[in-house]
Order: structure tokens, then sequence, then C-alpha cells
């Protein structure tokens, strides 16, 4: 649920050629971010403008000359049955302590807007299969059973990991004097016996 005129009226977030965006171009940044497919409605101060948004996921609710969209937030989350599943989306600081004492979620205004322009600049990345874990309605069930607020997630998200270092590999042992190859030695020719010598220069002589 989205405190529409809130919203759009944040400066210095979005690029210049987003400034000024209406309803409409809210929702095409919805489609292309994080929230793309989730139930959407946007409350707005006044009566109805051609600049409004109704479809499948998408509602414009205007509340009229007399009541004001901050009431018809904090009313329809008071209302609720499943406030808890509810996100709210404003920097108004009534709307923040009603919509919270009712159980619902609740993100910045700012901080709503600076991720819907973070998610449309990211690269797309191509869709690698993964196995399947938890389906996207049982991990809201578990997000509102513990009641895990956007924020918090946003946080969480931002933390860096810690670094792992590799252990590195042991040098291996210096053989010892013993172990090392040791070049053959030659050994020497053996020495004749006096009598064979002198036998041979006897023979020389004649």
């Amino acid at each position: 649920m989205i405190d529409t005129w809130n919203v759009l009226h944040q400066t210095g977030i979005l690029p210049p050629e987003s400034a000024g965006i209406g309803i409409q171009g809210l929702v095409s940044l919805i489609n292309s971010s994080r929230w793309a497919g989730e139930n959407t409605t946007f409350v707005c101060d006044g009566t109805p403008a051609e600049n409004s948004a109704n479809g499948p996921n998408y509602q414009t609710v205007f509340t009229g000359a007399v009541r004001t969209a901050d009431d018809e937030i904090m009313d329809r989350v008071a209302a609720s049955s499943s406030s808890r599943s509810i996100l709210v989306v404003t920097s108004d600081r009534e709307i923040i302590r009603s919509i919270k004492a009712g159980g619902a979620q609740h993100i910045g205004s700012a901080a709503f807007l600076q991720a819907l322009v973070d998610d449309n600049q990211a690269p797309k990345k191509k869709h690698v299969r993964r196995p399947s874990g938890l389906s996207a309605e049982l991990a809201q069930k578990w997000k509102r059973e513990f009641g895990i607020d956007a924020e918090a997630l946003e946080e969480l998200q931002k933390t860096p990991l810690p670094r792992i270092n590799a252990p590195k590999p042991k040098p291996k042992p210096l053989a010892t004097p013993a172990e090392k190859m040791q070049r053959p030695v030659t050994p020497p020719e053996p020495i004749l016996p006096a009598e064979l010598l002198a036998e041979a220069r006897r023979l020389l002589g004649e």
C-alpha cells in the first residue's frame, strides 16, 4: 500500500529522465523491480485523475475532498485481518506509528524509491534454474510469523560476508644429506702382480 503523493514528492532520488513521474511512472518502475507482480494499492488525496493505475495487480484509491490518504491507509490496516502481510510505503510519522501498532510492515518513501531506481539500473541477469526451496507463499508466511520487517531484510542484504582465507600449503621438507643423490665413484684399476710385470718386460726384451 503506497502513500502515493508522499512517494512522488521525494526529491534528489529519481534520475533526470524519470523526474516528475506520476502513478503510471511508478507502475513502470515497480514492474521492473523486486516488487513486480505484487498486489499494489496507490492511495491518493483528492479526486480521480487520468494518471491512475488499475489492473490485475494495481488499484488506485482517491479519498475525495474530505477524507485524507493518511486516514485511508491507517483505517485499511486497522480493519485488515491479515495486516502482517501488508507493506506500507510512507514517510509520514503518524501513519508509521499507527500501521506498526496494527502489525503491518513499513518502508520509507525515499528508501522505496531508491530501491526502484537501483533495481531498474541494475544489469539484467540471465535466469539460472536453481533447486527449489521455499515458495514465495511459504516465505511470506514465515516473514509474517516472525514479524520480519522489509527494512531489516534490506540491511541484512547489505551486510558483507566475512572473508575466509584459504590455508597456505605446507612447504615440502628439505632432503637430508644422506638422501641427496651422489655421483658414482669409479673404482681404481687393479694393479698387476710384480711377477707378471717382470715376465712382460722379459718377453719385450727378446
